[in-house]
């Protein structure tokens, strides 16, 4: 096909404004002129708005992904975003995709949850920067991959791919072996003094595969071998490899070609056919040179050893091994590629005893390239980067002590990077397979069984969670166990407890583990801090919000004191302290608490960290109390908009924050928005957590204040009824929640003229309130404010007077001036009190 001379895409010189991880340019990429022009008319002819992918098919070693690096160096210019995105496995697709956010410099943070859908979206309306181009290599399950593509945009897409059926979704464009003038052409590129003769012979024996052309190339010009010599070594080996595999998944021409090198590299540099077997069990994906450059202390082979501690003999091996075209240097980024047919090539090779030592040095070295926290997000892109090797050496598998605390790290990494589904597989495989291979008191299979659950809980497996925990519980108060081990699956489990909804349960278990960890460790250490923290959560749940500010407050000066301020664990206790402080009455110290909280959360952690919008969450709640309505309503509306993008609609959090919207939506007169929202609510909670959990009946009772706004009362009631006697059952009749679910009964009764019924509610609620929360709080000023309009319903005046009095002076003590509560009561109208759910 002659190469056509059109219009390009966007004219502008120079390069891409945006363009990364795209591979270093072949420089001996030879011919494909045809292909090239193939490629180029099919992007043109996509006029549409929709972006449709142009797949690149053909069997591995012809040279698909060569072809779409070679078309991004010749048309860069063309466009403003070029991004690469390696696809074998969807974890690389989103790092990739992560990348390609900051690239863009997206307002979002380095978590894949907040990055993925931004990009996606940026990429679909263009903003910043429009013209794009992605190419996804080596796609090859389609739906997973499809789920990553931008909805429409103005931008293109090419996948590489050895699955034909991407032919159903994209126009294909199918990758053939090279013609023969264009074997002969690499061959002379590579090996400068080889005859057209020669060159036409060699393609000839090596099928004209684009992989074994380069092989061949290489081999001749490190070497010299004469042809004939070469083409008798390729026939010798043509026999044996027929019979490792009768249908291999390689060419048979590369796969002897491929030997040649690797016998002569046997005898010549044994070192460095080691460590190619070695990267042999990681992934087709770049390896980190570091990985290699950081195992001094590590012994695998005596041959190897040394390499791996003389930075020089690295620097030979890897040499050799490129020379020979065994693997690609990448020396921008500091890494080495080994491709896929070259490791099933040494994997036919090799027998089982052998593959296995294999795979266990593998696993040493990354091991021993361990990056540091995996909350840290400046070592993401180092977790990142090992990911894919871990993944693809089984190493999850390992039952060496120092490769199991990486399996920890990564799982925990891909909690912290937001990864959470793909992080529960993980834990559940490593959990499987370290309880076959090891003693279920363990105490890393303990704590991966920890992970596991945790995780299992942040993906909606709630059940599947609790019953893991108690297991794990179960095994840790076995005598053989340590007690610190015992502490910690207690407050993991009191945790599993609380999601569950029974309050009581968990406080008694972090009660225990609360007062285990004093005696063991004293009140100091991180443990018993752990341990105090939770049981805060606890205490905060059961309604005990006085007995909780004590605990935290001393839990927060114990962080502060070994940590600093700006530590995560000392922001999450302040986070439930002002929370603490809040339930207790204290609206405004509890918003000037919060304020700073989250000013410190955003300055260290920034705007997009997951803990950051959680203290969002929990400061528009307390602007809400202290009367900063507006306030309130556009923080809840943005961090909704934040954790159903991050999480979707059916997570924890993003409930949470929806039953606060419905709050701000009714104070602000959005009242239909407002309810919508609320059924929606209610109806996720209730798959989610079930119908008789405490959030699912505060769902209940903040829907039912709308309905009231809206005039239904009957709907309101009906909510109303339901709630309460759930209440009383869930979280005792004197639980705050119980209580204030109740205030809805009066308001309901008051709604119709029924003074009397009215007053019946709010007369048997108001000793309990003082009693619960004490005569000074917030709530049992509005009962008390409430209660004094039912009588001057029924024309007590004198007594309504009285206690309309009392709750105007207590609510000038404890609110602000404006607040709308005391406005309220001094104009004689009827207040509405919400709830607001807690993290648990």
């Amino acid at each position: 096909m002659e190469l056509k001379t059109s219009q390009p895409l966007f004219v502008r010189s120079g390069q891409p404004r945006v363009m990364g991880n795209v591979p270093p340019k072949n420089p001996n990429f030879t011919g494909r002129e045809s292909l090239l022009a193939a490629v180029e008319a099919q992007l043109r002819s996509d006029e549409t708005a929709a972006v449709l992918p142009h797949a690149l098919h053909g069997m591995g070693g012809v040279g698909k992904s060569q072809l779409a690096i070679e078309y991004i160096y010749r048309h860069s210019h063309e466009y403003n975003v070029i991004w690469w995105i390696p696809a074998e496995r969807e974890s690389l697709v989103l790092g990739a995709l992560v990348d390609l956010a900051r690239a863009l410099n997206l307002d979002v943070g380095p978590q894949a949850n907040t990055a993925v859908p931004a990009v996606r979206e940026a990429l679909r309306t263009g903003r910043p920067y429009d013209n794009w181009l992605l190419v996804f290599d080596n796609a090859e399950d389609i739906e997973s991959v499809r789920a990553y593509f931008p909805t429409g945009g103005p931008g293109k897409i090419i996948v590489t791919s050895r699955n034909r059926d991407w032919e159903r979704v994209a126009a294909p464009l199918t990758v053939n072996v090279f013609e023969r003038e264009e074997s002969i052409a690499l061959l002379q590129r590579r090996a400068r003094d080889l005859s057209t003769e020669d060159a036409d012979r060699l393609a000839e024996a090596l099928g004209d595969l684009p992989l074994a052309i380069e092989q061949g190339g290489a081999w001749h010009a490190a070497t010299g071998m004469p042809v004939s010599e070469y083409l008798h070594l390729l026939e010798q080996r043509r026999p044996g490899i027929l019979e490792l595999d009768p249908s291999p998944d390689y060419p048979i021409s590369v796969a002897a070609a491929w030997n040649i090198s690797l016998d002569q590299l046997a005898a010549s540099n044994p070192a460095a056919r080691q460590l190619l077997e070695i990267c042999s069990c990681m992934a087709p994906e770049p390896i980190p040179l570091s990985m290699l450059r950081g195992t001094r202390n590590v012994d695998i082979t005596p041959e190897l050893d040394p390499v791996l501690r003389d930075p020089v003999l690295l620097a030979r091996a890897t040499r050799d091994l490129s020379k020979l075209s065994l693997i690609k240097l990448d020396h921008k980024n500091g890494t080495l590629h080994i491709h896929r047919l070259m490791q099933a090539v040494l994997a036919a090779g090799i027998d089982e005893s052998r593959t296995r030592d294999l795979r266990r040095a593998a696993h040493v070295l990354l091991a021993s390239a361990k990056p540091g926290a995996p909350a840290a997000p400046d070592q993401w892109p180092a977790y990142q980067a090992l990911l894919p090797h871990v993944m693809a050496s089984g190493a999850v598998r390992t039952s060496d002590p120092w490769g199991r605390e990486l399996i920890a790290s990564i799982v925990l990494y891909l909690y912290f990077w937001g990864a959470h589904t793909a992080g529960a597989e993980m834990a559940q495989e490593a959990w499987d397979a370290w309880r076959a291979g090891a003693s279920e008191e363990d105490p890393q299979v303990l704590q991966m069984g920890k992970h596991l659950a945790f995780l299992l809980l942040q993906t909606g497996e709630v059940e599947k969670a609790l019953e893991l925990n108690e297991t794990v519980l179960e095994i840790s108060r076995r005598r053989s166990i340590a007690e610190e081990e015992l502490i910690d699956s207690m407050t993991q489990m009191a945790g599993a407890l609380r999601y569950k909804g029974d309050f009581t349960a968990a406080r008694e278990l972090d009660m225990e583990a609360d007062s285990r960890a004093r005696d063991l460790f004293g009140p100091e250490e991180p443990p018993t801090l752990l341990a105090a923290h939770s049981y805060g959560v606890s205490l905060r749940a059961s309604g005990r919000f006085a007995q909780a500010r004590e605990l935290d407050e001393e839990t927060v000066r114990q962080w502060d004191t070994l940590y600093g301020p700006t530590n995560g664990l000392t922001l999450n206790t302040m986070n439930g302290l002002a929370i603490d402080i809040r339930e207790n009455g204290d609206y405004p110290a509890a918003r000037v608490m919060q304020e700073e909280t989250y000013r410190i959360y955003r300055t260290v952690f920034g705007e997009d960290n997951a803990s950051t919008i959680r203290a969002a969450r929990n400061l528009a709640v307390c602007r809400r109390r202290d009367a900063s309505l507006q306030e309130a309503s556009d923080l809840t509306e943005e961090t909704l908009e934040r954790f159903t993008l991050r999480y979707g609609s059916d997570y924890p959090d993003t409930l949470a924050c929806a039953v606060n919207a419905t709050v701000d939506r009714r104070l602000r007169g959005e009242f239909d928005s407002s309810r919508e929202l609320g059924e929606k609510t209610l109806e996720r909670y209730r798959a989610t957590l079930g119908a008789r959990h405490a959030y699912a009946l505060i769902t209940m009772t903040n829907l039912a204040a709308t309905l009231r706004a809206l005039g239904d009362v009957d709907g309101a009631e009906a909510l109303d009824l339901e709630a309460s006697g759930m209440y009383r059952e869930v979280l005792g009749e004197l639980h705050p929640f119980t209580l204030t679910g109740s205030l809805g009964l009066a308001n309901n009764h008051y709604a119709r003229l029924d003074f009397d019924a009215a007053r019946v509610v709010d007369e048997e609620l108001l000793p309990k309130f003082v009693r619960s929360c004490g005569s000074h709080h917030p709530l049992t000023l509005a009962c008390r404010a409430n209660l004094a309009l039912d009588l001057r319903g029924l024309h007590r005046i004198q007594e309504a007077d009285e206690l309309n009095s009392e709750a105007i002076e207590g609510f000038t003590r404890v609110l602000g001036p404006d607040h709308p509560w005391l406005v309220a009561a001094r104009l004689h109208q009827r207040i509405e009190c919400d709830i607001a759910p807690m993290p648990l």
